[in-house]
């Protein structure tokens, strides 16, 4: 089980005040008595508010700053025009929402512990960059915020990477690697700002030297470019180019044989190998497919962009299609035993910052099939 402690203090916050849904009552169930790290955190949380100590926190709330503190989230309930039987009803979630918050405040006012759960010994996957020499940086290394390199200085901040150029003079092209579970932003020396997805790569040189702004993208990244309309800015993929002068918008190259590129704001060139090309305007995207060229498409820029929120939508979508995004982001194989499921189409999100597991429990209970975590793989049947 992908062990994820701030979610599962929610479900266990939950659980004792007596909110939680049935669904994930059952799967903290099952975490409890299969992953020792959650049985860890229950027994510390369950003993923690039950001392002494939280007793009387308890005895001694003020009702109504506890009332001010859950009447927000009563009037975020669309309003009805309530019947009897109905007063009760709302009473009796205001109560919920009254416990929940009171025991979660409790136990936010604990200094966490941070020898409560054993962390397992394995190397992360690290965002690397490549340099043209050979060397390696790992930019998931938190403890230096500044490297400095023969020619820049890179500043490692909690948006991503930045760097300053010691002579503008030289390209020193270099690649940006972004491995499964992570994402990452760059901002580029002219400015231009790159939001990578888990499984992505940006070739980019330091300084931008020609008549063009050039860089090279597999997987997919957002950009949002500096505008410069003497020098048009290029994303080369496998299959398509797109040109820019200034705007923002999305390309996605992870199907092999497919280039979605999605205009948000501005406009957008894009040529394929077979020299069609298309020009966009905002709110459509360009999907272009090997053999069979361009076509025009409206989009929603929040289900298409998302994945910048560590979401993902699908619509009417076979579990072989998504299971692409679940080794993206959590690194986890699907094998479907019965090759038969592959084909089933379901509807509704994945969280990347919420466990694997929860997304399983969906997809028992809304495509009826028996899904197994083991080691990595995820069997399907």
């Amino acid at each position: 089980m992908t062990y994820n402690k701030a979610y599962f203090q929610e479900l266990i916050i939950e659980q004792i005040a007596g909110t939680i849904s049935e669904e994930e009552s059952h799967l903290l169930n099952e975490a409890i008595q299969n992953d020792s790290q959650v049985k860890q955190l229950w027994d510390e949380m369950q003993q923690t508010l039950n001392s002494h100590k939280a007793q009387t926190f308890f005895n001694n709330i003020d009702e109504n700053k506890a009332w001010d503190k859950i009447e927000p989230e009563i009037k975020r309930i669309k309003s009805i025009n309530p019947r009897r039987k109905d007063v009760w009803k709302w009473l009796s979630v205001a109560a919920l929402l009254c416990i929940a918050f009171t025991v979660g405040y409790f136990w936010r006012q604990i200094p966490v512990n941070n020898s409560v759960v054993a962390k397992k010994d394995f190397k992360a996957p690290a965002i690397e960059l490549r340099m043209a020499n050979g060397q390696q940086i790992d930019l998931s290394d938190t403890s230096k915020k500044v490297i400095n390199i023969p020619f820049a200085h890179l500043n490692k901040g909690a948006n991503g990477l930045s760097y300053q150029v010691d002579n503008n003079k030289s390209e020193e092209w270099s690649t940006l690697v972004i491995p499964s579970k992570l994402n990452y932003q760059i901002v580029l020396s002219d400015g231009t700002q790159v939001w990578l997805n888990s499984v992505s790569s940006l070739r980019f040189p330091f300084s931008f030297l020609g008549k063009t702004r050039e860089v090279y993208l597999t997987g997919e990244a957002f950009f949002k470019v500096a505008k410069n309309a003497a020098h048009p800015f290029i994303v080369h993929t496998g299959q398509t180019d797109v040109k820019v002068l200034g705007t923002e918008f999305n390309v996605n190259t992870y199907q092999a044989n497919e280039t979605v590129t999605s205009l948000v704001e501005g406009s957008v060139s894009t040529n394929g190998r077979d020299k069609q090309k298309m020009l966009l305007q905002p709110g459509y995207q360009a999907v272009y497919k090997s053999g069979s060229g361009f076509r025009a498409q409206p989009f929603d820029p929040t289900v298409e962009l998302a994945w910048m929120n560590d979401i993902y939508y699908f619509h009417d979508t076979k579990l072989h299609d998504i299971s692409d995004v679940l080794l993206r982001w959590f690194d986890v194989k699907v094998v479907f035993d019965d090759p038969a499921k592959a084909d089933e189409a379901i509807s509704g999100a994945i969280q990347k910052n919420k466990p694997i597991d929860v997304f399983i429990q969906n997809i028992k209970a809304s495509a009826g099939v028996t899904a197994v975590l083991k080691e990595g793989v995820l069997h399907i049947r």
